[in-house]
Parts: C-alpha cells; structure tokens; sequence
C-alpha cells in the first residue's frame, strides 16, 4: 500500500484521476487546503483501499465499496477541471521542455506554447505548495510573444526561470509525482 504524501492520519479528501500516456492514474485530493494527498494509482481497487485506509469524507469513514464508487466517478468527473484538460501525452510534457530551453538559448518566442494551467496546479499541489509557478504564470504570455517583456527582462531570463520552477516543482513533488512526469525532468 502507498504511503499517504501527507500526515500519517485520515485527511478529509475525494478521489480525482487524470490521464497520461492512456493510463489512468488516481489520487486522492484535500479540496480545502488544496492539496494531493496520495501519490499516482493506476488501480482502482488499490485507490479504494488507500482512500478506505488513508481518507474520509466530510460525514466520517466509509468503506472500500464506498470509495471505488468514488473512483469511478472520477473517470467522467472531475472536482478539479474540465475533463478535457484531465490527459497529458509524455510528448506534450517533453515539447514544454524543448521550447523553454529552446527559447532560453535563442530569445525567439513560441506563439503556440501550452503549459496547462491544470497541470501545473496539480504538481504545485503535490509538493504541497512550495513551488507555485509565480514566473510560469506571469511568463506565458513573454514566451507565447503575445506581449514583450517588462524593461530590464529578457525573454531568455523569462525561460530559464520557468525551467527552475519546473524543477523545483519536480523536486517538491511527493510520492511517484515527479516519475510518473518525468517528461518534465531536465
């Protein structure tokens, strides 16, 4: 059984899943501290036992069926985000990567940049918050072109700094976060 990536007691929490490579993984999520409390399951009845172990619900404990309904759920449902943006291809992770160290060497911005809002919350979220893509967040739009970088800034500095929050985020991330990603790792 996995550990829980938080406290060794019962958190009050509910089950989320994303896609990534066409494997379903689990985990369970704290909704109001915002937080993963599990690392990636790629079980459904192994996610049942953690969450039975691990979890509860606003009205108290519940059993392994109870939760592997709540697994199940969260195939269709997400609390978190639209399910669309719930899958990611280790392709799509690799090409983030390869434009920011791509656009650090070059200065050229990449109009068609993505780095999900999604998966940026839920890494921030598995390293408990010690990351939170502040250059990420503010950078995007530098590094799509859409606007040219305050004065004094330069667009590889802009770069390099989404790559070290990348890392630091990878290196905050509990559990299995950071393996099952690795197409994110430098």
């Amino acid at each position: 059984m996995p550990a829980p990536l938080l406290r060794d007691y019962r958190h009050i929490g509910g089950i989320e899943s994303i896609e990534i490579d066409g494997t379903r993984h689990f985990f369970g999520y704290d909704f109001s501290e915002d937080l993963v409390l599990s690392p990636l399951i790629n079980d459904h009845e192994l996610m049942s036992v953690f969450a039975e172990t691990h979890m509860e619900q606003r009205d108290g404990l519940h059993d392994r069926e109870y939760w592997r309904d709540l697994v199940d759920e969260s195939l269709e449902y997400s609390a978190l985000a639209e399910p669309g943006s719930c899958s990611f291809e280790a392709e799509q992770l690799r090409l983030i990567i390869t434009s920011l160290k791509e656009i650090a060497e070059t200065g050229v911005p990449v109009p068609d940049f993505n780095y999900p809002y999604h998966l940026r919350f839920l890494l921030a979220s598995a390293g408990q918050w010690r990351e939170q893509f502040t250059a990420t967040a503010d950078g995007i739009r530098f590094i799509k072109g859409t606007e040219s970088a305050a004065e004094g800034a330069t667009l590889e500095q802009i770069a390099r700094n989404v790559l070290r929050e990348t890392q630091n985020v990878m290196n905050a991330a509990g559990g299995n976060w950071a393996e099952v990603f690795n197409a994110l790792g430098q």
